[in-house]
């Protein structure tokens, strides 16, 4: 009860400040206004050669920057200036000219207001205070639908067709990101329980009990297999969650631990990668904007690479997981989580009917090789098929006479698979690896003794029907909340509101600040960092020639911050894809898997500005004596805060005698 008086009293605070917030218009206009003109023009259904934009702006070279980044201008091409138009050129062949002008009213129209940060701050309100993840989403969900098609009055109808028809259908159903994430949740979720059906499951539990000898040693081979599958985070999250579930099981250690572990080391590992997914998407969203300071796009990577020790978060969230398992205690409400299930057994969250429930099939002889093996070609397929779909798509584009594919094919090693990565489909090729793990798991099915085409279709069915509510659904909702505030315009309010507000040696801090924010009411990491970063490259490296550590040094450091920033946020927010999906894949009920993350993310984000941002920025220090500083910090916090379960549950039993 006074959990949920104290989040009502936050929650109003909130409210009477957000409403007191002045953004500045000039950047939020600048933001704005070039999206809007490609939405409505569609030029690449309608390719042109020239782009002339009449538009009344302040801050010219403010909104070049825009213009170049949402259309895409190569730096050797100029955006001209002159009696209020703007001149753009779009690098299309074909000989055509497509004029725009922005009318006053538009801008009025279209600029967001404090209003935006309404849905997502109802939605985390309710979602801590309901505990009700699909209320809680439904509700932000439907009050951003009302105030989208609101006209001085509420229009039932109109909002209707926003959320089912524009939302739902037309921008996530029809999509193929979302497909594919879809598909890929479906059929690496129905491989589990194929393999749990077969006794591959049984089996890779009872050849990974050599390892997992108690407690300490489960939740070891749950954090090195999160460490170990880093090329993305999805892939990360569903098998590590769905293979080490038992083991944990076996050992009485909770879900919810399971789920931190999984979703700690998803992200991080990923975004630290020298080859991800995320890698190839982070340097997309600031190497566009390095030949304003001089250096080529080309070295977006080499700057990516000279990030990685200034990932503070990151590193030390990665070092915070091994140092809570390997000292065996904890602190905050996973204490009471671990406590009850060394006392009662698993937290399993088993919301589905026992008939739903999926085990191995009476008489089957467990076998490992049943479950690794489709586990395996999911692994290494996925792995093959990024490589080769980027390797594919740069040589067509080559052929095609595209000078950056071109380029990249003149390079080699590492900043070869960087391009690979960046021209490759991953969700299409996590999508079919996902795919492949199913066919073959359908396979070693169907030999003598195992499992009929009928129970495999029963078992399959079996599975997403369970799938579809904690999973499902809540991936649909958590998609359409960011749609409602994308079109809310909910980030850029909040980039507007506190830009201005950066000084040079506070800007990393800032920046790390803005983004948890941005992150956590959107629950997209990724948006956080294509809204950040664009404008992070040119402002670093000039505030930083200001001051000692100088402009290099200072842009190197705030873009790992903005990096940082979204990731901690998104751990954090209850409405954040990756959340859902740790949760799901670790069988934990989903507030619960916030609930226990919350304190040891905020912990490690305190420790990562105190220790680090903070002593690099102000003083120049060494950001690997920081990250030193930073380790020792968290592991005294754990060893003198954190309590053993074992103890708190043996405290429990004798007092219950």
């Amino acid at each position: 009860m006074r959990t949920r008086l104290l989040a009502l009293l936050a929650f109003s605070v909130l409210l009477i400040s957000i409403f007191r917030l002045e953004p500045d218009t000039n950047r939020l206009d600048s933001q704005m206004v070039p999206q809007l003109v490609a939405s409505e023009l569609n030029l690449d259904g309608n390719p042109a050669s020239l782009l002339r934009l009449s538009w009344d702006i302040e801050n010219i070279e403010m909104a070049k920057d825009s213009l170049r980044s949402i259309f895409k201008v190569s730096q050797e091409q100029t955006i001209e200036y002159g009696d209020g138009v703007f001149s753009i050129p779009l690098g299309y062949q074909e000989e055509r000219v497509v004029t725009y002008v922005v009318k006053p009213e538009q801008v009025e129209e279209m600029r967001p207001s404090a209003v935006s940060l309404l849905p997502p701050l109802l939605a985390i309100f309710l979602a801590f205070v309901t505990r009700r993840t699909l209320l809680s989403l439904g509700a932000g969900i439907l009050l951003g639908g009302f105030i989208i098609t609101y006209s001085g009055g509420l229009d039932f109808i109109a909002t209707a067709k926003l959320l089912f028809v524009d939302i739902l259908y037309n921008r996530i159903l029809v999509d193929d990101f979302h497909l594919e994430i879809l598909a890929f949740v479906i059929f690496l979720s129905s491989t589990v329980a194929l393999i749990t059906r077969n006794g591959g499951i049984d089996g890779m539990v009872n050849s990974l009990t050599r390892f997992a000898k108690n407690s300490r040693s489960v939740q070891a081979v749950a954090y090195f297999l999160g460490m170990g599958i880093f090329f993305d985070d999805y892939a990360n999250t569903i098998v590590v969650g769905n293979s080490c579930g038992p083991l944990f099981d076996k050992q009485n250690v909770s879900r919810a631990k399971l789920a931190y572990i999984v979703d700690s080391t998803a992200a991080p590992v990923a975004g630290v990668a020298v080859l991800s997914t995320w890698v190839a998407y982070q340097i997309s969203t600031f190497a566009p904007q390095l030949p304003t300071i001089g250096m080529s796009e080309s070295q977006g990577y080499s700057l990516f690479l000279e990030t990685i020790p200034y990932r503070f978060y990151c590193l030390l969230a990665l070092f915070m997981v091994g140092v809570v398992v390997w000292l065996q205690r904890d602190f905050g409400p996973m204490l009471k989580v671990e406590a009850k299930a060394r006392n009662s057994g698993s937290t399993r969250d088993d919301s589905a009917t026992q008939a739903e429930r999926i085990e191995a099939k009476d008489g089957i002889v467990p076998q490992g090789r049943n479950g690794l093996l489709p586990l395996i070609v999911m692994i290494f397929g996925t792995a093959f098929l990024i490589y080769y779909l980027g390797a594919t798509s740069i040589a067509a584009d080559a052929a095609a006479g595209g000078a950056e594919a071109i380029a990249a094919l003149k390079t080699s090693g590492f900043d070869y698979m960087r391009h690979v990565l960046g021209a490759s489909d991953s969700t299409y090729a996590i999508y079919l690896g996902s795919l492949s793990a199913f066919i073959l798991a359908i396979i070693m099915s169907l030999r003598p003794k195992h499992l009929s085409v009928k129970e495999i279709a029963q078992v399959t069915t079996q599975g997403v029907r369970v799938l579809f509510k904690d999973a499902i659904m809540v991936l649909l909702m958590a998609w359409g909340i960011g749609k409602i505030c994308e079109d809310l315009g909910t980030a850029h309010f909040l980039v507007a509101c506190f830009y201005d507000i950066m000084s040079p040696l506070w800007l990393p801090v800032i920046l790390f600040a803005s983004a948890c924010l941005i992150a956590f009411a959107t629950g997209s990491s990724w948006t956080t960092m294509a809204i950040l970063q664009p404008n992070v490259v040119l402002l670093a490296y000039q505030l930083g020639e200001q001051v000692d550590i100088g402009g290099h040094t200072l842009l190197v450091l705030s873009i790992g911050a903005v990096l940082e920033g979204a990731i901690f946020g998104d751990h954090c927010s209850p409405i954040s894809d990756t959340t859902v999906l740790s949760s799901t894949a670790s069988h934990c009920r989903h507030i619960e898997h916030v609930r226990t993350q919350a304190p040891y993310a905020v912990v490690t984000a305190i420790v990562a500005i105190t220790c680090a941002y903070l002593p690099v920025a102000l003083w120049g220090a060494s950001p690997f004596v920081c990250l030193a500083v930073g380790m020792l910090a968290l592991l005294l916090i754990v060893r003198f805060v954190g309590k053993r379960a074992t103890d708190i549950a043996a405290q429990l039993n004798a007092n219950a005698l």
